[in-house]
């Protein structure tokens, strides 16, 4: 199977009613749906409350998470996908089809990733059922180095830890596929999925005692945290 080389990351909270019809139909229904016009695969997640037990965790973050994974961006521009568009599209207004953009802190958008460590030959998604989501808002200017510190030293830091397997980096395709937002919705320029055993690789005593580097405190003064928070996966696939 092809190389994933770009995700679409949608972030949001469950409709008021109906959460459990709700999560059935995005997981067996409008997630596998997305097959057919060349997506990979899909993982959704739901937020674990209260992680990581350390200083980075930010809080009023949506429950849900998904994450698609595209072998690249054209199938986006592809007929097949404009054709599933507008054949859900057509559906009534009162379907999960269309509530589910509307839904609080709906956040939609499309990452190229930038770096894998370990790097894959190929699709598959992993065995882990547990990520750590760390997104940034960085400055245009500043964002040459914080690549260079995030690969140069924080991400072998970070990968050499108990518990931390793998990691991917994207970058938010702004210009080429403008963000979809709903009221409370928002999203990041950098974000990286790590992929970890559970909730407890941040019980490691080395994070407790960690104390920021100074290029790393440098740099913490030019991005902001947008995310920094533990998921636990819910529902997967893979395309046929």
């Amino acid at each position: 199977m092809s190389k994933s080389t770009a995700i679409t990351i949608i972030k949001l909270d469950p409709p008021e009613e109906r959460e459990a019809e709700w999560n059935k139909w995005y997981s067996e229904v409008h997630s596998p749906g997305r097959f057919e016009c060349g997506f990979l695969g899909f993982r959704r997640f739901e937020l674990m409350e209260g992680h990581p037990q350390v200083d980075t965790r930010q809080s009023n973050i949506p429950k849900y998470l998904a994450v698609m994974e595209l072998p690249d961006t054209d199938v986006l521009n592809s007929d097949a996908y404009h054709a599933v568009t507008a054949r859900w599209s057509a559906l009534p207004a009162d379907t999960f089809e269309h509530q589910t953009v509307k839904l609080n802190r709906f956040a939609r958008g499309v990452f190229g990733m930038t770096e894998e460590f370990p790097p894959q030959d190929e699709f598959r998604l992993p065995d882990t059922r547990y990520v750590f989501l760390s997104a940034h808002q960085v400055p245009e200017a500043f964002v040459d180095e914080f690549n260079d510190w995030y690969v140069t030293e924080h991400l072998p830091l970070v990968l050499d830890a108990p518990g931390f397997n793998s990691v991917r980096r994207y970058v938010h395709l702004t210009e080429q596929f403008p963000p979809m937002l709903a009221r409370g919705g928002e999203l990041f320029t950098h974000v990286a999925i790590w992929e970890i055993d559970s909730e407890k690789v941040f019980q490691n005593p080395a994070f407790r005692s960690y104390t920021p580097t100074p290029w790393q405190s440098r740099m913490r003064r030019h991005f902001t945290v947008k995310m920094s928070n533990v998921y636990k996966e819910i529902a997967r696939g893979v395309a046929g």
